[in-house]
């Protein structure tokens, strides 16, 4: 083994699909959520479908983010009423922080898409994204409207309205009130809904225009004009629209929604008519959709058909009669001709008749309990590998019908249209099931679609809703495949069809760190970091590792050398650098390749990059890091990439429990820290860790006793319940949910001598430049005259503020608490961060106090 690269322990197999890598220490290697949801089926699924065949509407749910719609409204538009209902996002949320989940920027917009596709299942709802990038929090509409282009952002949502065709619009957003992106997408929803009508506005932006009948805002109850009582019992279901509202915000873990409850606010929604096509006035006790009126000849095209004397959701237990009403309703559908002849009698309001046949082919398929699956032989291929597609149709009646399968032809990407392919007629007997495969082949040249996050945008609109039940995967991200089935019924024939996904990926993954730090160019660093190597290809696998630098700077390099027996198969490694390999002009990042063993061609059949950034940064030295994490395992990473001796603390490691003499004498007695230079407390960890409240009197004991505890950024409310009963700062510190997002405001150095400003690293607002997404969050409003400011910073408009950065001596240590967002200036590779993180680490040796304990 060559001196420069020394591989280190591992070889942690696993059979299956590879492990999940946490975004923060290792890139993504493909993986897909568990716990899926179940769509409605059965009784529950065509009484919604018979709904949705007497309700000819369309509700559109605007929010700036997933999460920010009216649950329990949705569910009770869908579910009550049978209005279709649509949740129409502007961006994906991946600028947010999450207060509990690791994922950041991309990878968390990948999760909020996922979330967003769960609720909307349990809601019914369709999904749309306008794409918008979401640049965090914002204080003003301006702030968003400087990140998305404003006139931009409105023909996206004019777009939308024209795709969507909403007869009503809802949002819980107020133009003049909340957070900056909420303000900003409230208005521009407001401001499309009068452009969507006039053609000649933004021509561009779509096909024909559309005019939206109705604009409401949520409100409070005295200034409503609708009210909506989610209380009401939904029979069916078993539970009122307020339970199920709730339920799907509970899908939005990566917002801290999971743990939500069923409040009074969530029993009901009452909404403002802002406008209206009609300009009509609302009488008090009126719905969303009374009065609205769709055109004769429209309304003649969709009455909802009869059985017998009764209505259509009266006889959903009505068998065969049902069956027939519904059939003879199809048949009459057929007899006006294709989607062109719609459009050219009805005009753009074709699609309520396209509807409305697809809601009848839905019932029909229910009633006759027939239930449509489409699966693929592998779920991640590789460029040039085989894969089937097997559809196959369940017949739950006592009829039998000619089953006709229909495949595209050939695999495609991209917007080009395949041909398609079918099976012959097959009999589907009374009870049975009937199946057909279709072969393809993965182009060679076929596009990657992992990771996910990098493809969010690839789709805008998932009709989650307005599917047969399993028609839709649980997943939103991967190739699409379209399988679909004719079942005839006599005059008639319906056709259902479903979508399969499944994910292209190179022949192997490999997931790494994403950059190392080095303090400059001539200074050298051993570097130490974990490789995963995954095999995709079907089969057994042999090939080597190259760290692509190595393999050019030295004569004598041998790779590491894998061998994988089966598909899916994992390596794991730990790998040892001396960094840098390479230096400027020359590519410094470390590039690695998976290759075949020779004699074969050197192409890489997987590859990945460590980006090496050079920043100038001292920490003292021989410091021993303790840290306490939050939700997010980050500062191992970060802590490493400082080069220091760091090690993770749990509850156990703090205190424990003595016994006396008697048995029944029992004691908490803290552990010895004093080893410890600094200890850190992430973000969010009280909250993470709720034992970690217990143990925290021994967390100040340590600072006392002259070591230095740094405290991360808490949630207010969560710093507020704990601190009700357990004192977690040695003196009073009131957090507020006060954010400073202005990357660019100019921070203050209150004393530039103070070690944490001055030693190891001079600390000037020149480090604060190139600070991304926000400065700080949760910003102390109040603190005790014991802690000293060091920085003082604000946006525009704002008093300055001082309370991102408190430090206070305690006894013969130091407690310091910063609200400054370290962790994604840190993951970012901010070159200041990094320095003031060193300062703050350092501290116990740069600086001994010398006070007497208080």
């Amino acid at each position: 083994m060559k001196p420069a690269l020394a591989l280190i322990v591992t070889f942690l197999l696993s059979i299956g699909t590879c492990f999940t890598v946490p975004r923060l220490s290792l890139a993504h290697i493909a993986v897909y959520p568990g716990s899926p949801i179940e769509d409605e089926r059965g009784l529950v699924a065509l009484d919604q479908t018979l709904r949705e065949i007497a309700n000819p509407f369309t509700i559109v749910c605007v929010g700036a983010r997933p999460g920010d719609e009216d649950d329990g409204a949705l569910a009770c538009l869908r579910k009550k009423f049978g209005a279709r209902t649509v949740m129409l996002f502007a961006t994906r949320g991946e600028g947010e922080d999450s207060p509990n989940s690791a994922e950041m920027d991309a990878e968390l917009g990948a999760v909020h898409t996922r979330e967003a596709i769960e609720a909307a299942r349990l809601l019914g709802a369709d999904v749309m994204f306008l794409n918008l990038p979401d640049p965090g929090y914002s204080k003003s509409a301006e702030e968003a409207f400087a990140a998305w282009e404003r006139d931009e952002a409105l023909r996206r949502f004019v777009r939308a309205y024209r795709s969507l065709r909403p007869d009503v619009i809802i949002t819980r957003h107020d133009s003049r009130t909340g957070e900056g992106l909420a303000q900003a997408t409230a208005r521009l929803a407001f401001e499309a809904f009068a452009v969507s009508a006039n053609a000649k506005l933004a021509p561009e932006a779509g096909s024909e225009a559309w005019e939206v009948q109705r604009f409401f805002r949520l409100t409070n109850d005295a200034n409503g004009d609708v009210d909506l009582n989610l209380n009401e019992y939904d029979r069916v279901r078993g539970r009122t629209y307020a339970q199920m509202g709730l339920a799907a915000h509970n899908r939005f873990a990566s917002r801290g929604a999971s743990s939500d409850r069923l409040t009074p606010d969530r029993e009901g929604s009452s909404y403002k008519l802002l406008a209206s096509a009609s300009d009509e006035k609302l009488k008090r006790g009126a719905g969303l959709l009374d009065g609205l009126a769709i055109p004769e000849r429209v309304a003649r095209s969709i009455p909802p058909p009869r059985v017998g004397d009764q209505k259509i959701l009266d006889a959903i237990s009505a068998g065969d009669r049902l069956v027939e009403a519904l059939v003879e309703k199809l048949i009459e559908k057929r007899a006006e001709g294709t989607v062109a002849d719609l459009r050219e009698r009805y005009g753009s309001q074709f699609v309520r008749v396209a509807r409305f046949t697809a809601a009848i082919e839905r019932a029909l398929a229910l009633t006759l309990g027939l239930d449509l699956q489409v699966t693929v032989s592998d779920r991640i291929v590789v460029p040039g590998q085989k894969l089937t597609a097997r559809i196959a149709l369940k017949n739950g009646s006592v009829r039998a019908f000619p089953v006709v399968f229909r495949g595209p032809q050939q695999l495609t990407t991209g917007d080009k249209a395949p041909g398609y392919k079918e099976s012959d007629v097959i009999g589907l007997g009374s009870g049975a099931v009937v199946s057909q495969e279709f072969e393809y082949e993965v182009a060679k040249d076929s596009p990657q679609t992992l990771p996910a996050s990098t493809h969010r945008f690839d789709e805008d609109y998932y009709a989650v809703g307005s599917s047969l039940p399993g028609a839709q995967p649980g997943d939103p991200f991967g190739a699409q495949l379209i399988l679909s089935a004719e079942v005839g019924l006599g005059q008639a024939s319906i056709h259902l069809a479903a979508l399969a996904r499944f994910d292209i990926a190179p022949p192997v993954e490999i997931s790494t760190v994403p950059f190392a730090v080095v303090r400059d160019w001539s200074t050298t660093r051993d570097f130490e970091f974990v490789v995963r190597v995954c095999n995709r290809t079907p089969g057994a696998l042999a090939g080597a590792l190259w760290v692509v630098p190595l393999a050019v700077s030295q004569d004598e390099y041998e790779p590491l050398h894998l061998a994988f027996t089966a598909e899916d198969q994992e390596v794991t490694a730990k790998l040892k650098l001396r960094l840098p390999i390479l230096k400027p002009p020359l590519a410094p990042d470390v590039l690695l390749e998976f290759r075949r063993e020779k004699p074969s061609p050197p192409d890489p059949l997987g590859s990945a990059k460590i980006a090496v950034k050079a920043i100038e940064f001292a920490v003292a030295e021989g410091l021993r890091v303790g840290y306490i994490s939050g939700p997010s395992h980050w500062l191992a990473n970060a802590l490493a990439e400082l080069g220091l001796d760091h090690r993770e603390l749990n509850a156990a490691d703090i205190s424990s429990i003595k016994h006396g003499t008697d048995a029944s004498q029992v004691r908490p007695a803290c552990s010895d820290l004093s080893n410890f230079d600094a200890i850190i407390v992430d973000e969010n960890a009280y909250l993470e860790s709720p034992g970690l409240i217990l143990q925290n009197q021994c967390l100040l004991g340590y600072a006392k006793q002259g070591g230095n505890l740094v405290v991360l950024s808490q949630r207010p409310d969560d710093w507020i319940l704990v601190t009700s009963g357990q004192r977690l700062a040695p003196y009073s510190i009131k957090l507020s949910s006060d954010r400073l997002t202005f990357e660019s405001a100019r921070v203050k150095i209150l004393d530039s001598e103070h070690a944490l400003a001055s030693k190891p690293n001079q600390i000037t607002f020149r480090d604060f430049d190139g600070w991304i997404v926000e400065r700080a969050v949760n910003v102390p409003r109040e603190w005790a005259a014991e802690f000293f400011p060091l920085l003082e910073t604000s946006d525009p408009g704002e008093d300055p503020s001082r309370g991102a950065l408190l430090v206070a001596r305690y006894g013969e240590g130091t407690y310091i608490f910063t609200s400054l967002s370290f962790r994604r200036q840190l993951l970012a590779g901010t070159a200041g961060a990094y320095r003031l993180f060193a300062n703050l680490v350092s501290l116990s040796k740069t600086s001994k106090p010398t006070a007497k304990p208080q």
